[in-house]
């Protein structure tokens, strides 16, 4: 049975391999033409293939799933063809050995998937963006995305932009009594975190006092802000969407969210689907075994690429049709990410038991 078992995986990691570096060329090509269409003079091919290369990580993790399901399709597919599944099957060898026999392969694979989007993707995402900023507006490129707005009790805070070294820039603090009436402001041109501490230093900004009779204006070179928001979690919402963020992240933006009692869908949304993401290669991986045993053990390669590549758009369209749906309609993130996933799967076991 190692025999075997190293035969099947050989094949899985071939064809799989093969057809992530197809969808990973097909892809880029596209995003390359795509960022080639932005109308900045200082930002042409060299700075639109970098941001390209930078981005690659990102897409790795997005379409690793799916190119690991045309693989199983095409590598169970070639062995269909030749009459080895038949001949594995009348030996004794039942689906879930066969299974067994996939495993090493998408474990493999799910291990590469789960590092690039929990430790490459995120940092080079930022970078990419960063570096697109500077390259279309110059050194005040970071001020082009508007600004954020952060709340956290009776601080409401706008911050211009940050930096790659964590620093925020032109920051307003607008301080709140009890009764909502605005009674400090605090602007400052800078701010830099000190981990120990868990304080910001703000530096060269002014203090205004508000009073019912008159408003008292003292300007200050450095002073201290006690808060143990991160300049992570500035970052993440200044340049990444939830889907680009690692668990760590999604974690801590939630409990963020959270204490702004702001809506969590969108984090909730990434965040389940990242941790379901072994159940998820596992259901696609099932499913391709149920596809070759049942509907597609004796069609032709094309036939079986266009039911494959139909398939993993359909797993796809289901994922993006339930994400909205779970904002709208206030449906548990949990279950929203569930549903596609369960779909396949109770459709890979009726497959597998009907061929069995």
């Amino acid at each position: 049975m190692k025999t075997i078992d190293r035969y099947i995986t050989q094949h899985a990691l071939r064809s799989s391999f093969a057809v992530v570096l197809a969808l990973l060329a097909l892809i880029s090509l596209f995003a390359l033409f795509e960022e080639l269409d932005e109308d900045r003079v200082g930002y042409g091919l060299a700075e639109a293939s970098l941001f390209i290369l930078k981005t690659m990580p990102r897409r790795v993790d997005e379409i690793l799933v799916y190119g690991l399901f045309l693989g199983y399709l095409i590598a169970l597919g070639r062995l269909a063809e030749t009459n080895e599944i038949t001949i594995c099957r009348v030996s004794g060898m039942s689906p879930t050995r066969l299974m067994i026999s996939l495993l090493p392969s998408m474990l493999l694979w799910l291990t590469i998937s789960v590092f690039v989007a929990e430790f490459i993707a995120p940092a080079s995402e930022r970078s990419a963006q960063v570096g697109k900023l500077t390259a279309m507006y110059g050194e005040e490129g970071l001020n082009q995305r508007g600004g954020l707005w952060i709340r956290t009790g009776q601080l409401f805070m706008s911050v211009r932009a940050i930096d790659e070294a964590g620093r925020i820039h032109g920051i307003t603090q607008y301080w709140l009594d009890e009764d909502n009436a605005l009674v400090e402001t605090i602007q400052a041109q800078t701010g830099t975190f000190d981990a120990d501490s868990q304080q910001w230093n703000l530096v060269d900004g002014t203090r205004t006092t508000l009073s019912e009779a008159d408003a008292t204006i003292v300007t200050f070179h450095a002073r201290t802000w006690d808060n143990d928001i991160t300049p992570e979690v500035f970052a993440s919402q200044a340049f990444l969407e939830a889907n680009k963020m690692s668990v760590f992240n999604l974690s801590r933006q939630i409990d963020f969210a959270r204490t702004q009692h702001l809506r969590v869908s969108e984090y909730e949304l990434a965040y389940w689907s990242r941790i379901l993401k072994p159940v998820t290669y596992l259901g696609l991986t099932l499913f391709a075994l149920g596809v070759v045993l049942g509907p597609l053990r004796q069609v032709s390669m094309g036939v079986r690429l266009t039911v494959g590549i139909f398939a993993g758009l359909g797993f796809k369209y289901l994922q993006d049709l339930f994400a909205p749906a779970a904002i709208v309609f206030n449906i548990p993130a949990l279950i929203a990410i569930l549903i596609p996933i369960a779909t396949y799967w109770l459709v890979a076991i009726y497959l597998i038991r009907k061929n069995a």
